[in-house]
């Protein structure tokens, strides 16, 4: 058995680091101001002080300083993105009105956002001013991120459609709402290893839902290249630092063929929609040796 480059030094990151917002949605009047005040969290879950920096993505509609302080210059959304580095990001969105008594916000809500294939669910829609008051919602429209998974109807009726997670809103006069994601579950989702860099990876992956557990199977035509630290990775994505970084360890391996691992055991939590592929990764250098995408 060989090792792949790389020396495993380095406590593993528990999580992905991230910036905290107060708000996603942020409604003004043209010539207000409105300040930013982002947390960021580090890959270890703690507060850290940093300096963020900041940029419009709509810059006749949104100015923002250095320090983060917005202001609004014209009609329409806007959206101001905020960054720490290359280590973590997100975005504030805001509806820029000219009026009071204009739809400022848009507000969507759902009985439920977990749904079978078939299932169906009503969605609940208020619009207001920037004070708050009640406005009557005229020009409606809905929208489904990925219609293949769950779409939404005029009336705001979604049905699932297959398997995976998709983001649904509406606009109201123009004015987007908040996001509603969506997850359609099945009991059983199962994927083909493909090989990557040059390495061995084939057979099956079944991840299912078996007597209240969550199960994951290697199954017997499974094969794959060894090395000093092979592990089973649920990961979002293939590339191996990313793996590394934000997936969730299993378990290492050193033979082929079956294995099964009660996930539900170590991880409670875990649904069997969070994670979209199967990897064997060589844990000391990041490196993929195969992955399996799971489809339903």
């Amino acid at each position: 058995m060989n090792g792949c480059i790389g020396i495993d030094y380095l406590d593993d990151p528990m999580v992905e680091p991230l910036i905290s917002l107060p708000n996603d949605i942020v409604a003004l009047k043209t010539g207000e101001s409105f300040q930013i005040t982002p947390e960021y969290y580090d890959q270890y879950g703690v507060a850290r002080k940093v300096d963020f920096s900041y940029s419009s993505l709509h810059p006749t509609i949104l100015e923002v300083s250095a320090s983060g302080l917005v202001k609004a210059i014209g009609t329409g959304t806007g959206v101001i993105t905020i960054n720490y580095r290359n280590e973590a990001s997100t975005s504030l969105r805001f509806n820029v009105v000219r009026d009071g008594t204009q739809v400022a916000l848009v507000k969507i809500t759902a009985e439920k956002s977990r749904l079978r294939p078939g299932e169906q669910t009503p969605l609940s829609l208020e619009a207001s001013s920037i004070d708050g008051t009640p406005v009557s919602a005229t020009e409606v429209e809905w929208f489904s991120e990925n219609s293949s998974i769950a779409e939404v109807n005029s009336e705001g009726r979604v049905t699932a459609k297959a398997f995976g997670k998709v983001d649904i809103h509406a606009k109201v006069s123009g004015v987007k709402s908040n996001v509603i994601q969506f997850t359609v579950e099945t009991d059983r989702v199962s994927g083909t290893f493909v090989p990557a860099g040059g390495y061995r990876a084939k057979g099956t992956a079944v991840l299912s839902r078996e007597n209240g557990k969550l199960i994951l199977r290697l199954e017997n035509d499974f094969e794959t290249s060894f090395a000093l630290g092979t592990y089973v990775y649920l990961a979002n994505s293939t590339n191996g630092q990313t793996v590394r970084t934000e997936g969730l360890e299993i378990a290492e391996i050193k033979t082929n063929g079956a294995h099964t691992f009660d996930l539900s055991s170590r991880f409670p939590q875990l649904s069997i929609t969070d994670y979209s592929h199967v990897i064997i990764l060589c844990k000391p250098a990041s490196v993929t040796f195969g992955f399996a995408q799971l489809k339903n």
